[in-house]
């Protein structure tokens, strides 16, 4: 039976240098799976253009932003004239409740 759950009863513990080689090798795996990723997206990029720039039913930036922009300012003009009523309702029920 092992002694703990999370390790095999035929495994030995590893040492700390086992370990740092093991995370050694899976940085670099990683920074070389990252680097044939990145090449392929930019060979992608080169062959196929920016689909963008081609169509021309996309909405540019500011009509996009534009929406959400004024929503933004009519909600925090709400948010404000709520904070508003909440301080004036607090500042009341603390008068009430003070001088009664």
């Amino acid at each position: 039976m092992p002694s703990n759950d999370w390790q095999d009863p035929d495994d030995r513990p590893k040492t700390r240098a086992d370990y740092r080689r093991e995370q050694e090798q899976a940085e670099k795996d990683f920074q070389e799976r990252d680097r044939k990723r990145v090449q392929v997206e930019r060979d992608y990029a080169r062959q196929h253009g920016n689909p963008s720039d081609d169509d021309p039913e996309e909405p540019d930036m500011a009509q996009r932003v534009k929406p959400v922009d004024t929503k933004q300012k009519r909600l925090g003009r709400r948010l404000n004239w709520a904070i508003f009523w909440l301080v004036l309702l607090i500042l009341a029920v603390y008068g009430i409740l003070f001088f009664l």
